[in-house]
């Protein structure tokens, strides 16, 4: 296996035959080969599962770093602090984790891959600065225009080093703010003035923007009439609780429909080889779980995509995956075997990942200390401590290769279970240094 992957987790990244990355995307990892697809139409939503230190966080990171530059491709941690609660002074009511985190989707996926352009994400931006504009009823300008150009730069497909990303959005931006008067409600003139953006020009992508603009229209009670529909989906989302919802599982599928429309057509088909891929680590986490919970309602109601989920859990089973089906990292190698059901958790593929082997610990330990003299017994050891944990391996292996003596001699002087006074006369004893990083390491695995 080439050194980029990791050790024991072969069944996500084999080439020949394919593992369940190459299946899933289309794509052989950190290649432009294309693979044949095995589910053509209906995905299932994948989440690793596994206790602490089991290395679900360095496997998407390798699933990032193995298509990044090939197919659209993003990453967020459901623990990172910016989906823990609003930036300073933006109200509560126009802000939540999977809002957030789909801005921050969208950013990543907008970036260019070899063969395409950025991708544009008018329908998302059109709802996200029909939410923000909630909040902008104490007029704080500069606040505005900050929330306002990070949402309108998701819309442009061309590079910003054209410069024309930039003159657009600046032009954009003075005249939302334009719109508002000095008092009363913000939110329709602002929704008025997007749409009215949207719909100028007569280049490609002003057709596109265009398009996107009358998406709305099928929000549920607008009666064909897009601004309404932004309207309400604005309303929906400062109500909180059940509305909000609602509304998020809209701005979700603008996301998707956004995409789907970067694929669509022959010539963006031919461009654009594998799918596009999202990875969500601590899934549980409220942006994680709402995303993970609005993908799999609208793929139970029939509203397909075509992007490919892969999620890290911690822990083995959550409530919104009750009737996913199970499957060990082993069991995927070369199929999935799984069908969809009729519920919304049905639609999820949990994937349990198994501690290491003997010899993929041998091959980590001998990775980390390359050019270290280490002890025969020091990988068994190592194994046999850890329990195939990838994390208390890689640390125990880290402290061996900054303590163990250069040119130690064959019995380990620091390995697990041996004290200094037990330690043989021709070795070199342990010394404080040693010993200590090594009991850090073992305690960190815990």
């Amino acid at each position: 296996m080439d050194d980029r992957r990791l050790h024991g987790r072969e069944p996500l990244f084999d080439t020949e035959p394919p593992g369940l990355a190459s299946r899933l995307v289309g794509l052989r990892p950190h290649q432009l080969r294309s693979c044949p697809y095995e589910h053509d139409s209906d995905l299932p939503f994948v989440v690793f599962a596994g206790g602490r230190g089991l290395g679900k966080s360095a496997l998407l990171d390798e699933v990032r770093a193995a298509y990044q530059g090939h197919t659209p491709v993003a990453l967020i941690d459901g623990e990172e602090p910016q989906f823990a609660g609003p930036p300073p002074e933006r109200p509560g009511e126009v802000w939540s984790p999977v809002a957030q985190a789909l801005t921050t989707v969208a950013e990543q996926l907008a970036e260019p891959v070899t063969g395409a352009r950025r991708i544009g994400f008018p329908r998302l931006a059109s709802g996200l600065l029909a939410v923000a504009a909630g909040g902008w009823g104490d007029r704080d300008v500069p606040r505005i225009r900050q929330e306002a150009e990070r949402i309108l730069l998701l819309n442009d497909s061309r590079s910003f080093l054209d410069g024309f990303a930039g003159r657009w959005v600046s032009k954009v931006v003075a005249k939302l703010i334009a719109s508002m008067s000095n008092t009363g409600p913000v939110v329709e003139p602002i929704i008025e003035a997007t749409l009215e953006s949207f719909s100028e020009g007569v280049s490609p992508t002003h057709r596109r923007l265009r398009r996107a603009a009358t998406w709305y229209r099928d929000y549920p009670n607008a009666g064909g009439n897009p601004k309404l529909g932004l309207i309400l989906l604005s309303g929906h989302f400062r109500a909180g609780g059940d509305s909000r919802t609602h509304a998020e599982r809209h701005l979700v599928r603008a996301l998707l429909a956004d995409l789907d429309d970067a694929y669509a057509g022959v010539v963006q088909r031919s461009r654009r080889v594998g799918r596009p891929v999202i990875l969500i680590d601590n899934v549980q986490e409220p942006a994680g779980r709402g995303l993970l919970e609005c993908v799999l309602r609208d793929r139970a109601d029939g509203i397909r995509d075509q992007v490919v989920f892969l999620a890290a859990l911690r822990g083995y089973s959550h409530p919104a995956l009750r009737n996913a089906a199970r499957r060990t990292l082993t069991e995927v190698a070369r199929t999935t075997g799984w069908e969809p059901g009729a519920s919304p958790s049905s639609r999820a593929l949990l994937v349990s990942l198994p501690p290491l082997k003997p010899d993929d610990t041998l091959h980590i330990v001998g990775a980390v200390c390359r050019g270290v003299d280490v002890p025969p017994q020091l990988p068994h050891a190592t194994h046999r401590l850890t329990g195939g944990s990838p994390l208390g391996i890689t640390l125990l292996a880290e402290s061996a290769r900054q303590n163990l003596p250069r040119g130690a001699a064959s019995s380990a002087p620091c390995s697990p279970g041996t004290s200094p006074s037990t330690t043989t006369t021709t070795a070199a004893p342990p010394t404080r240094s040693c010993w200590t990083g090594w009991s850090r390491a073992a305690g960190s695995t815990s």
